[in-house]
């Protein structure tokens, strides 16, 4: 697959429709971005703070959170 990469100012990544259905994204989810050398990643941060519940008493995850948030 190939398509091409344009230079904007907004924190908006467009996507192919077929590569957002392989990814399993869908038009408006919140991703990380994160370069690893030569390759892009791409992860949900909505996956990540789905764990809010389960850690609602964990320090640390909240600290994590914060962080995440003023990044």
């Amino acid at each position: 697959m190939k398509f091409v990469v344009r230079t904007s100012n907004a924190d908006v990544v467009y996507l192919p429709v077929s590569l957002m259905d392989a990814l399993g994204l869908h038009d408006g989810d919140l991703v990380k971005a994160q370069v690893d050398q030569q390759a892009l990643r791409l992860s949900r941060v909505s996956r990540f703070l789905e764990l809010r519940g389960a850690l609602a008493e964990d320090e640390e995850f909240d600290r994590a959170l914060e962080l995440l948030e003023e990044g």
